[in-house]
């Protein structure tokens, strides 16, 4: 489901819109994920050194869990959250200020915004925001919106896919553009003769029948014929030796 896959205002407003579908104007047509992700742990614990969401960079999540550790040193507050896909250490600096943060206990739901970090090889959150949960209707939405963004992430990359696929066709059909409307075979022999366009007499008749296969052997003349009166290859040094036009 996911790829190898500013905080003020965007936390502050997480209702819907977490996928910016708009072009980015200096990167062309590439998309960019610039709110808030709804995430599950495991996409954290199992994702590589860059965080993605089918192949578009993801900056801040939010996810919820279950506070099951608390540690607290001089710096900073450590706790272990766990959901139903797994578990992670997410910590928060302790605040230089004397402003009052929202008690968090054990086994109690929270709801978290952070940046994802790593420390002695270990996956980790670093919390930008911290919540205790007001009640589990919250947690049902956070469920529903990490599947609706999976849903709009995946449609997003579908049709990223099939554009750059479509152009890919466009570029073989303009490099090929003087044998469209043959057939299979009536193409493959016109390759053959055109891989020799560069000998001055072009390819023999009887050497063009050892590069094809032995089903095509009975063809090979009605498809020359063919070709030549399309204007597609024409006759060189005899009406056996031929190149592409």
């Amino acid at each position: 489901m996911w790829g190898n896959t500013t905080l003020n205002t965007t936390v502050a407003n997480t209702s819907g819109g977490f996928l910016n579908d708009s072009q980015d104007s200096k990167r062309g047509t590439s998309k960019r994920v610039e709110n808030v992700i709804p995430i599950m742990i495991r996409h954290l614990t199992r994702s590589n050194d860059d965080l993605q969401l089918w192949g578009m960079p993801v900056h801040i999540v939010t996810f919820v869990g279950l506070v099951r550790k608390i540690e607290r040193t001089t710096t900073k507050v450590s706790y272990e959250i766990e959901d139903d896909t797994g578990s992670v250490t997410a910590f928060r600096w302790l605040a230089t200020t004397n402003k009052p943060e929202p008690p968090i206990n054990l086994n109690s739901y929270v709801k978290i915004y952070g940046h994802k970090r790593e420390q002695n090889e270990k996956k980790c959150v670093l919390i930008l925001k911290m919540r205790p949960l007001i009640n589990l209707n919250e947690l049902t939405n956070h469920l529903l919106e990490v599947t609706y963004v999976t849903l709009k992430a995946e449609k997003i990359f579908n049709i990223e896919k099939e554009r750059h696929e479509s152009a890919g066709m466009h570029d073989v059909t303009m490099t090929d553009d003087n044998v469209n409307g043959l057939t299979k075979e009536q193409v493959l022999v016109f390759k053959v003769i055109q891989a020799e366009n560069d000998n001055e007499n072009g390819i023999e008749r009887d050497v063009l029948k050892t590069r094809v296969s032995k089903n095509l052997l009975p063809y090979i003349d009605d498809i020359l014929d063919f070709l030549i009166s399309e204007g597609h290859i024409y006759t060189t040094l005899t009406d056996d030796h031929f190149k592409t036009t």
